[in-house]
C-alpha cells in the first residue's frame, strides 16, 4: 500500500462551505492508500518536509494558488525547495489540473511561475476536461505525455421524484466569485427586456462585500438572491421548484467543475458555457451547453 501525502487536508470543523471533491477524493483514496498526513495543514508548504519520508506520493490540488496565501512568496521558495528535495529523494508529484490559472487572481508572474514548476515537475498530472489536455499540448507540448484525462467523479443521481410547480425559471447556485459572471449576467437581463418576465433564484455566499453590494443593485421581485450555505439536499429541492439551472462562468480558465455534476445528480436540465467539462459533457448531450 502507497503512502501518500494528501493536499490540501481540510478542517471541516472550520471552512464554510466545506469542498465536496476533496472530501470525497479523500474518502475514496484511503481505500487503496495509506494517507499519511491525518490532521489540518496548520504550517503550509513546511508541512511537506514535516512528511517527507513517510510519502512516496505527493497528491497536490490547487497548489498553485500558493501566492494568494499567507507568506505566500516565501512559501513557493519554500516549496521550489521540495520540489528539488523530492526528484532527489524519487518522491513522486501527482498534480489536478482543476483550472488554466487560478480563478480570483490577476494574471501576475507568481502564479504563472508556479504553473510552469508545477507542469515541468509533476510526474502526473490529472485534468477533469478534456480541455486541460489541449491546454497542455497547445502551450507545453514538451510535457504533454504527462497529463492524464479522468472523468470528473459523480454521485449517485438522486431518485425520481414527483414532479412539483416550477416556481423560478433560472437558478445559479455555489459560492458566489467574480469569476462565474453573475454581475454581469444580471447586468445583462437589466438592459433586456426579453428577461423581465424571467424568474431568477441565486442561492450561495457571497464574501466579497464590494461584489455583494453592486449584484444587490440589480435584484428585484423577479431576482432573488439568499446569501447562505445550503446542504446538498436543500439545493436539490430548489432545483425540483425550478425550470433550468444555470451556470453563467465567464472565464476561460474553466476547465472542471463540480457543481456541474452535483446539477447533474439532481436531474436537472443545464445551461452553461461551451467551456471545459461543459463542453465534454454537451457533447454526451448531457445538459445544455450555451455558445
Amino acid at each position: 500500500m502507497k503512502n501518500i501525502y494528501f493536499y490540501p487536508k481540510i478542517d471541516y470543523k472550520i471552512v464554510d462551505p466545506p469542498n465536496p471533491y476533496i472530501f470525497n477524493l479523500e474518502n475514496s483514496l484511503s481505500k487503496k492508500y495509506n494517507i499519511v498526513n491525518k490532521n489540518y495543514n496548520k504550517i503550509g508548504v513546511l508541512d511537506f518536509f514535516r512528511y517527507f519520508f513517510k510519502a512516496d506520493l505527493f497528491l497536490f490540488n490547487w497548489i498553485e494558488d500558493l501566492p494568494s496565501y499567507r507568506l505566500g512568496k516565501f512559501q513557493i521558495i519554500v516549496f521550489v525547495l521540495f520540489i528539488y528535495c523530492a526528484k532527489f529523494f524519487g518522491r513522486k508529484i501527482w498534480w489536478t489540473l482543476h483550472n488554466t490559472y487560478s480563478h480570483d487572481i490577476s494574471k501576475n508572474k507568481w502564479t504563472d511561475f508556479m504553473y510552469k514548476l508545477l507542469i515541468k515537475n509533476s510526474d502526473l498530472i490529472l485534468t477533469h476536461s478534456k480541455s486541460g489536455i489541449d491546454f497542455i499540448k497547445e502551450n507545453h507540448s514538451l510535457y504533454s505525455s504527462k497529463i492524464k484525462f479522468i472523468t470528473h467523479p459523480i454521485q449517485e443521481i438522486l431518485p425520481e421524484s414527483q414532479i412539483e410547480e416550477k416556481i423560478f425559471d433560472f437558478l445559479i447556485w455555489g459560492a458566489i466569485s467574480p469569476y462565474k459572471g453573475i454581475l454581469e449576467f444580471l447586468k445583462y437581463i437589466n438592459e433586456s427586456h426579453a428577461f423581465s418576465k424571467f424568474k431568477i433564484l441565486i442561492i450561495g455566499r457571497c464574501f466579497d462585500k464590494e461584489y455583494k453590494t453592486e449584484m444587490n443593485k440589480y435584484l428585484t421581485k423577479n431576482i432573488i438572491h439568499h446569501d447562505n450555505f445550503y446542504e446538498f439536499k436543500e439545493i436539490a429541492n430548489f432545483a425540483k421548484k425550478t425550470k433550468f439551472i444555470l451556470f453563467t462562468h465567464k472565464s476561460a480558465s474553466v476547465l472542471s467543475s463540480g457543481s456541474l455534476m452535483d446539477s447533474i445528480r439532481m436531474r436537472s436540465i443545464i445551461i452553461g458555457p461551451n467551456l471545459g467539462a461543459f463542453k465534454d459533457l454537451n457533447s454526451y448531450k448531457i445538459g445544455r451547453a450555451h455558445v
